[in-house]
């Protein structure tokens, strides 16, 4: 480009801007673009039309929040105020200058300088909830698939414990022969041994601290059979769902979790079924 073609910078009061290798981002990172995040608008009034979280979450013991383009934090410390102390929050931004001081937020958030287009590996599910918003000025036209990209790995699917490891109890049965799902052929293995007379009933108990002491009973009592399968399954290496007892552990502690969690339509609460039969042999 020629001299005579170059534009002409006009002098100015220059503020201070992100300085993350590749980033776009146009507005400031100084103290006040910082008073103006934090100043209430237009984050509160969104808040005000739709509330703090939009989507049908519940927040259950150990769950985690992910919020993205985070810049000093006001969403992230608004919902700090009402989510359970058990929960962990997580805040990035690509520029750190604007991130409260630690001793202004409770020690359940954590603040990082990380790319929502190239997030850690090790976030995999590992998010009850991520959010963002305000991020029109945030990404060039092909980083917008990206940081979805990004960003799916990192929110948990409805109930990952619980289907990991009920995959592999499933391939455990299997593999020794064992007739998992008796229970529906059982009305005909009675008839051919020669019981008349075959009833059954059956009764459906919830799993989980929203069912009350007795579902608090049933997922401990569940947990623990599914911890009970762990030497099994990692003698014949984890049926290619977990490397390790460490990720066997987590998916157990995960698991309590799902269950505990407060039933909504998007995800039901656990159930398990029992049945119980009878029958009458014959006198003949």
């Amino acid at each position: 480009m020629s001299d005579e073609n170059r534009p002409h910078l006009i002098a100015h009061a220059a503020r201070a801007y992100q300085t993350y290798p590749g980033a776009q981002y146009l507005l400031p990172a100084d103290l006040a673009e910082g008073e103006r995040c934090q100043s209430g608008l237009p984050a509160s009034t969104l808040e005000q039309l739709f509330g703090i979280v939009l989507a049908p979450v519940h927040f259950g013991e150990g769950d985690k929040v992910l919020d993205v383009g985070t810049g000093p934090g006001p969403w992230i410390l608004d919902l700090a105020e009402s989510a359970p102390p058990s929960v962990s929050l997580v805040s990035i931004d690509i520029e750190p200058t604007l991130f409260p001081p630690s001793i202004s937020h409770p020690t359940t958030l954590e603040f990082r300088a990380e790319s929502t287009t190239v997030l850690p590996a090790a976030w995999t599910a590992a998010f009850s909830l991520v959010h963002q918003r305000l991020a029109g000025l945030s990404f060039q036209t092909p980083e917008w698939p990206v940081a979805l990209r990004e960003l799916y790995p990192g929110a948990q699917p409805n109930k990952p414990c619980m289907e990991a490891l009920v995959a592999m109890q499933r391939a455990l049965t299997a593999a020794r022969d064992l007739h998992i799902d008796c229970v529906h052929a059982l009305p005909t293995m009675f008839s051919a041994a020669g019981f008349l007379d075959i009833h059954l009933e059956a009764q459906t108990l919830k799993l989980g601290r929203w069912a009350g002491a007795l579902g608090v009973a049933m997922r401990t009592n569940h947990v623990e059979v599914f911890r009970g399968l762990k030497t099994p399954v990692l003698e014949v290496g984890g049926y290619e769902l977990v490397a390790s007892e460490e990720a066997y552990d987590a998916l157990l502690e995960g698991l309590g979790r799902e269950w505990d969690a407060i039933p909504t339509t998007e995800n039901p609460g656990t159930q398990k079924e029992f049945v119980v039969f009878w029958a009458r042999k014959s006198t003949v």
